[in-house]
């Protein structure tokens, strides 16, 4: 695991979801994006032109390194560069892609829940 020394590191320990034991080896957030309304699906391609959905306007919005959406639409979890934005950022950027302004945004400090 790059980034991870033995010496002057957090111990490496395992979670039962109860504490902050989220571990990165860069300057990376996983955020939990709960938008206003379901984000929507590309449509088309197949040789056709692609329709962009919202999930496609957030993510490029948000400039995530990972993304998933669960599939009704109603949350988005992206891993982003904490250098660059955090909870603020991304809801502002989330709610100018949507055109709307309450949209939530979580900053997660585990992933067990997820499972």
């Amino acid at each position: 695991m790059a980034g991870l020394t033995k010496t002057n590191s957090d111990l490496l320990l395992r979670s039962d979801g109860s504490a902050d034991t989220f571990y990165t080896t860069a300057n990376l957030g996983c955020y939990e994006i709960n938008p206003a309304s379901a984000l929507t699906a590309d449509t088309g391609g197949d040789g056709s032109a692609i329709v962009e959905g919202t999930i496609r306007k957030v993510a490029r919005a948000i400039n995530s390194l990972i993304f998933e959406v669960k599939s009704d639409g109603d949350v988005m979890i992206a891993i982003c560069d904490n250098s660059q934005q955090d909870a603020a950022s991304i809801k502002s950027k989330v709610d100018d892609a949507l055109g709307v302004s309450n949209t939530t945004v979580t900053k997660l400090t585990t992933l067990l829940g997820l499972a």
